[in-house]
């Protein structure tokens, strides 16, 4: 029976939690990945002026990196981005056909006849 309870007690026994092993934050990658991962392209790109500055304004930290954020910053950006959209494509439409349409010319009423 000892011998029974010691293997059943060692499986029922919480494991020690693993220091480093697959898959864990400690666990190296293979050597031409490290390599890959160290070869950054911090001031060799083309548009390094435009990461440089995104990277200054914050807006990842602030809305992008979490998740409800994001999805709020999506949805509000999209409203806002399509109100404004919308509003510009109504006024190219209104420059396009000023003076053609009803709204830009107003009724004049007739001037009153006289019954005398």
């Amino acid at each position: 029976m000892a011998s029974r309870s010691r293997p059943l007690r060692a499986m029922l026994q919480r494991s020690q939690p693993r220091r480093g092993g697959f898959g864990s934050p400690r666990d190296h990658e293979p050597a031409w990945i490290e390599a890959w991962n160290k070869d950054h392209r911090a001031g060799k790109d083309s548009l390094d002026w435009f990461f440089r500055a995104f990277n200054s304004t914050g807006i990842y930290e602030v809305f992008l990196k979490s998740s409800p954020r994001f999805y709020g910053f999506m949805v509000g950006g999209g409203i806002i981005g399509g109100y404004y959209w919308s509003r510009t494509w109504d006024h190219i439409w209104n420059y396009i056909n000023r003076g053609c349409l009803y709204a830009h010319n107003p009724y004049v009423y007739p001037p009153d006849e006289d019954d005398e």
